[in-house]
């Protein structure tokens, strides 16, 4: 992938051995009802600090907390939730990384910059004895797509489809023009949501509205 907008799901751009835990772990969430997909796999260094600039040398929220990444070495992968709970439902993502825990699967959110929705594996990694991954599982419990963030901040003064979308999801008139009422009930929406009020639709607020 060469356009650092652009996000990677397959699963087959992982090492093997992410690719066997990826397997396993969706599995393993799915025999305990657990209603999560893929949102990302790997991620070349370039995409890796262009996420990175968010909130620092570019605008918009903050999007990761380091240049490092398992992504960029092909061996960790980020999920969501699938509707009606919310697209990071605390919940969910906790109940999936005491299953990663079981599995000797790295989770994100037990580090110090907590990473809920990340997971990875060493190269080393070996399947716990007591399981065994089924990997005909199907492609579309792991790759399952999701609104795609189209790359920049949404605000006051921006026009098109990203917009209609935006509008339809914070219930106001669809017209595509990010107007004050629409910057207005995106505030609302952050203010619910717990995020940043500040009207500007950036990543976080993107994928908490779809």
């Amino acid at each position: 992938m060469t356009d650092v907008t652009k996000t990677c799901r397959d699963i087959n751009e992982l090492l093997p051995v992410a690719q066997k835990a990826v397997k396993l772990f969706l599995e393993e969430c799915k025999k305990e009802n657990l209603d999560i997909f893929i949102t990302e796999t790997y991620r070349s260094q370039e995409r890796q600090n262009y996420l990175y600039s968010y909130g620092r040398t570019r605008e918009g929220e903050k999007v990761t907390w380091t240049k490092s990444s398992n992504h960029t070495g092909r061996l960790a992968w980020d999920i969501a939730v699938n509707k009606p709970k919310d697209l990071y439902d605390s919940s969910t993502l906790k109940k999936a990384g005491e299953i990663a825990k079981k599995l000797d699967i790295t989770w994100g959110g037990t580090w110090k910059e907590a990473d809920n929705p990340h997971f990875e594996v060493k190269k080393d990694w070996v399947a716990p004895k007591i399981t065994k991954p089924n990997t005909a599982i199907k492609a579309e419990v792991i790759e399952k797509d999701i609104v795609p963030y189209p790359g920049k901040p949404l605000k006051e003064g921006g026009k098109g489809k990203d917009v209609e979308r935006i509008q339809r999801a914070v219930k106001v008139d669809v017209d595509g023009k990010f107007g004050p009422k629409t910057e207005k009930a995106v505030k609302e929406y952050q203010k619910r949501k717990g995020l940043t009020v500040d009207g500007v639709v950036g990543q976080q607020t993107w994928s908490k509205l779809f």
